[in-house]
């Protein structure tokens, strides 16, 4: 594995707790004969192929009678021929150098036969001439070669007498083999095959969030109801700050978890990038470690045309736009959500005076690159971060790396004042998804923990959830329920990157004494200790926002 999971992406690897114990069950379902393919949906460098890896080494190392094989398909893509041989290439290279070696002997036609003979694979050999010898024609018959490759791995499994665990990342890429003649239903030819297996798990990966949506989703698509969606998010403020202690050799201590959580928003890459920057600050120019420091970094890192984040920044803008209709549209689009979200359609048709279909038009594309989303028919950056780039260096503001903080003060301002709206812009929808929530209450038993308790908790039944304010105006909460005995619970959400304290705890069980309801509060970053005793000493329910995905994940299930 050391070749493809070097030792210093191990002990990089952080935390991804939950996702690697739903590949795990998925291992074990399939060890016990009984499959279900499964798809990781994640924007661009969240860190699902380090997960993917990582998933694979414990694979290896569980001593099941598995062989997991991982493929990246924006290489395998270039042509049916090319992916036909790269597709079975990389299957023997798995089965039988796991991980530890080069693979280039077993991606060639003229290499392949013989790496898999020297291997003592004489079974692999043969299974692989149908497919060699349809290479070799001058025109091959690329249906044939296709329904070949994708039936591949259930030979293998018949002669090797082994499961399978196939992995393919950036899958949505096979659409580029429609390109070709003869090949237009890949996709089909797919579905036909994997759904004749058995013994064969498939995991795809894709950061294509909507196109591979679209692919698994779409009822007219051949995968629709194919495979199970497992989202990969970006990191906690913990998980953030376990990172960070990481990269930096613990320079970075729990007071400055806050700060890179909500500049990065837990995107494992702009965390790594911007510790990275940190600590040449810290080293080379002998800063101070402080919340100062860190935004310098940030700011340097993100405005700096040679910085890593504005490098990523740039590509994503680049990329994104050209697979886009409409550039110079979608361009004025985004730099007017950069300067205010949460606007709607109409509202940026009326700024741009364009039609109200065309602005839906401008919006939709620019969903389906993954740029933006849609929350309540309002639209947002989906990347904080990129929003802050687009803002800035788009409009010709740029930095260098070495400016000194007091150069940055206005740009270091202009962060501070972009990241406080968006949380509290934020904070609307997300009052909205814990009316939701409450609204799947049906008599579940739930771990106390996401409600602050330390027992098992049984949730009630709401018969009416909905947004609060008092008759004569004083008081006004997120949510107020109640179950059809009368029994109330009343609610305030406080989605920031600030932990809330004792004034909020206080109010709020001031306005649930007056309603005769249970107080619960929500806190995007959580409490500190004294809120939390304050809290556990009037039974009042508390949640941060892994609480309250951990939640909402549970309800759905």
């Amino acid at each position: 594995m050391h070749f493809f999971y070097p030792p210093d992406q191990q002990a990089l690897f952080t935390n991804r707790e939950r996702e690697l114990a739903e590949l795990a069950h998925y291992r074990q379902r399939l060890q016990a004969g009984s499959v279900e393919h499964i798809a990781l949906f994640g924007l661009r460098r969240i860190g699902k192929t380090l997960l993917l890896k990582e998933s694979l080494r414990q694979t290896l190392a569980d001593g099941l009678a598995i062989a997991p094989v991982y493929m990246d398909f924006s290489y395998l893509c270039s042509s049916p021929e090319n992916f036909a041989l790269g597709y079975i290439g990389q299957i023997c290279y798995w089965l039988l150098a796991r991980g530890e070696s080069d693979p280039e002997p077993f991606l060639s036609a003229n290499t392949l036969p013989s790496a898999v003979l020297q291997a003592g694979a004489s079974d692999l050999h043969t299974a692989l001439q149908p497919i060699l010898r349809e290479l070799e024609k001058a025109r091959p018959d690329r249906q044939a070669l296709l329904r070949q490759a994708f039936r591949f791995p259930r030979e293998l499994v018949n002669v090797r007498k082994r499961h399978l665990i196939l992995i393919f990342d950036e899958f949505q890429e096979i659409r580029a083999l429609a390109n070709f003649p003869n090949s237009r239903n890949v996709i089909a030819l797919f579905r036909a095959e994997i759904q004749s297996q058995s013994g064969i798990l498939y995991v795809l990966a894709g950061s294509a969030v909507s196109v591979l949506t679209d692919l698994l989703s779409d009822p007219k698509s051949p995968l629709f109801a194919q495979f199970t969606r497992l989202p990969v998010g970006p990191f906690t403020r913990d998980e953030t700050g376990k990172l960070a202690r990481k990269l930096t050799s613990d320079l970075v201590g729990p007071d400055l978890w806050p700060v890179i959580y909500s500049l990065t928003d837990g995107h494992p890459f702009y965390v790594t990038a911007l510790c990275q920057r940190l600590l040449n600050l810290v080293e080379v120019m002998n800063k101070p470690v402080n919340v100062d420091t860190v935004k310098q970094a940030f700011v340097a890192e993100t405005l700096a045309p040679i910085g890593r984040i504005y490098d990523f920044c740039r590509y994503v803008y680049d990329l994104s736009l050209q697979k886009a209709v409409g550039y110079g549209s979608l361009k004025a689009v985004l730099q007017m959500l950069a300067t205010e979200e949460g606007l709607t359609a109409s509202q940026v048709a009326r700024r741009l005076r364009v039609t109200a279909a065309s602005a839906s038009d401008y919006l939709r594309w620019l969903r389906e690159v993954d740029l933006i989303s849609e929350r309540e028919r309002r639209y947002y950056f989906r990347d904080p971060v990129l929003r802050f780039w687009v803002a800035n260096v788009v409009r010709g503001v740029e930095v260098s790396l070495t400016a000194e903080s007091l150069d940055l003060t206005g740009l270091i301002a202009r962060l501070d004042v972009q990241f406080q709206r968006a949380s509290e812009e934020l904070g609307v929808t997300q009052e909205s998804r814990i009316r939701e929530i409450m609204r799947r209450f049906a008599g579940q038993t739930v771990d106390g923990s996401l409600l602050g308790r330390s027992e098992p908790m049984v949730l009630p039944t709401f018969i009416k959830v909905d947004e609060y304010l008092s008759p004569d105006g004083q008081m006004q909460l997120d949510a107020v329920a109640e179950t059809a005995d009368a029994h109330k619970w009343a609610v305030e959400v406080k989605w920031r990157n600030k932990r809330v304290g004792m004034k909020e705890l206080e109010r709020l069980y001031k306005y649930a004494r007056a309603l005769s309801a249970q107080a619960w509060l929500v806190s995007k970053a959580g409490f500190p200790e004294d809120a939390l005793t304050y809290a556990r000493r009037h039974r009042m329910f508390v949640s941060d926002a892994e609480a309250v995905e951990g939640l909402e994940a549970l309800l759905k299930a």
